[in-house]
């Protein structure tokens, strides 16, 4: 069994190329799903999909598939 990966709010903020607030925001309006792990906020890549999906045409989709922990060179 493979488990997703979990990114922290400060990872989806920089791949999003939004502030670590805004990332909060979403979550308060329940704009991007998460999971809570102890009291910390994890996300997995089906949450960022699903969000980036949701928002529909306002975001321009990149042709490549980033891993959002490697930083792009």
């Amino acid at each position: 069994m493979e488990l997703p990966g979990l990114y922290t709010p400060q990872e989806v903020a920089e791949y999003l190329k939004v502030s670590r607030g805004t990332i909060y925001s979403l979550l308060s309006r329940k704009e991007i799903g998460s999971v809570k792990v102890g009291r910390s906020r994890r996300f997995t890549g089906k949450h960022i999909q699903q969000y980036l999906t949701s928002v529909g045409p306002r975001v321009i989709m990149v042709e490549e598939q980033v891993d959002i922990r490697r930083p792009r060179s």
